[in-house]
């Protein structure tokens, strides 16, 4: 059996798993339980190859297809290379600009991811860790009036960073305006609950991120975006906080409705590169039950303030 330190309330490191081979079945439990009392672990010392990494991951649950198809990884298409490494040729070898607004992966999907796989494959010597806000925390904090005007509520989540005035398009990934255009003319927004009931630890967090929320459904944007810049600043305080520094070797795993996070920018031009899997996750569920539906077209928010 591992060795589960915990790192803080939202993380734990784990010592003494190898993941390039099936796990046991006591072993898998374990694991999952851990993952359910602490939304981010990190297992230490971990040497594995892409399909190793899918092996290990589809343990877990069935993988989400990756839609960038260009940043797969070769040995196994549910394998989505980050990196900010550029080849002679002038292409990109992943996606460059993954992570750099606070989120939870594929929000803006009618069934999101539920949980993420991320290995080092390579660390800058200096920077590049990534954030975790615990979202369970955050609605905990809320005060009572905040929570009454969330409660029931939807929110528009969208890929689109062209629709979304909290963001900014990278300018290192020269075919970002033409893959938002894109799905704004292919791809619904989705309305997610405000307030997201976990299904298998029945705690109640908030549900909306910077980057994918683009508004509030039956409010104006007069009305909502003054609300989620709001419970964004509440989010953003440091207090709901994990930066994990990042180890050669790590893989870590977190809880995409529980958390959001956040990939820090900080290491120049020092290559990064890591390897994502993302299993397979379900229709949230509201406090009241409901499930989250699509819209039938986008609609562009009003300018507002940065979060």
């Amino acid at each position: 059996m591992f060795i589960a330190n915990e790192l803080s309330e939202t993380a734990a490191e784990i010592l003494g798993i190898d993941c390039s081979a099936l796990l046991d079945a006591p072993t898998l439990a374990a694991l999952k339980d851990a993952m359910l009392r602490y939304p981010v672990v990190a297992i230490r010392n971990q040497t594995l190859t892409a399909q190793q990494q899918a092996a290990f991951s589809r343990q877990l649950g069935s993988l989400e297809q990756q839609d960038r198809k260009t940043y797969c990884h070769p040995d196994d298409a549910d394998i989505l290379i980050l990196s900010n490494e550029i080849r002679p040729d002038g292409t990109a070898v992943g996606i460059i600009d993954a992570g750099d607004f606070w989120h939870s992966d594929s929000s803006h999907h009618e069934e999101p991811c539920k949980n993420t796989i991320l290995y080092a494959v390579r660390n800058p010597r200096v920077g590049g860790d990534t954030e975790y806000c615990n979202m369970y925390q955050v609605y905990d904090a809320l005060p009572p009036e905040l929570k009454r005007r969330v409660e029931g509520r939807h929110g528009l989540h969208h890929i689109s960073k062209l629709i979304n005035p909290r963001v900014i398009v990278s300018t290192g990934r020269t075919d970002a305006k033409d893959y938002y255009k894109q799905h704004e003319r292919t791809t619904k927004p989705v309305l997610q609950p405000m307030v997201r009931t976990h299904p298998e630890t029945g705690r109640q967090a908030l549900y909306a991120s910077p980057r994918f929320t683009i508004g509030i459904a039956d409010m104006t944007d007069e009305e909502a975006q003054p609300l989620l810049d709001e419970l964004f600043a509440i989010m953003l305080e440091p207090r709901f906080r994990y930066r994990h520094k990042w180890r050669d070797g790590d893989l870590v795993i977190w809880d995409n409705r529980a958390t959001q996070h956040y990939a820090v920018n900080d290491y120049g031009d020092q290559h990064r590169i890591v390897r994502r899997a993302t299993i397979d996750g379900k229709v949230p569920l509201s406090v009241d039950g409901r499930r989250s539906v699509t819209r039938i077209k986008t609609s562009k928010p009003h300018a507002a303030k940065a979060a």
